[in-house]
């Protein structure tokens, strides 16, 4: 496990009006269990859905609202992933 910065990311702010909703990608360097740090993005927190590049059927889902860091999900390292995140 391990931090990926932010800024190894694409992020894409994919609509702002009250609640932010963004779309990240990780670097193909990404393995399961890496978290990303979004405080940067949300101040409240975030929910998050996470897919992979091959396990595109596994979604990760956040727990509880207020999460300011997302933990990748899957059973293959190296791989990107996808988030869509939604936060204040």
């Amino acid at each position: 496990m391990a931090a990926i910065a932010l800024s190894d990311c694409t992020v894409k702010v994919l609509h702002v009006s009250g609640i932010k909703f963004v779309k990240i990608t990780t670097p193909a360097t990404a393995d399961d269990g890496d978290t990303i740090d979004v405080s940067s993005l949300f101040k409240n927190g975030c929910f998050s859905i996470v897919s992979g590049a091959t396990d595109n059927t596994l979604l990760q889902i956040s727990k509880e609202y207020g999460e300011k860091s997302i933990a990748l999900p899957g059973s293959t390292d190296n791989e990107a992933r996808t988030i869509l995140a939604f936060g204040e």
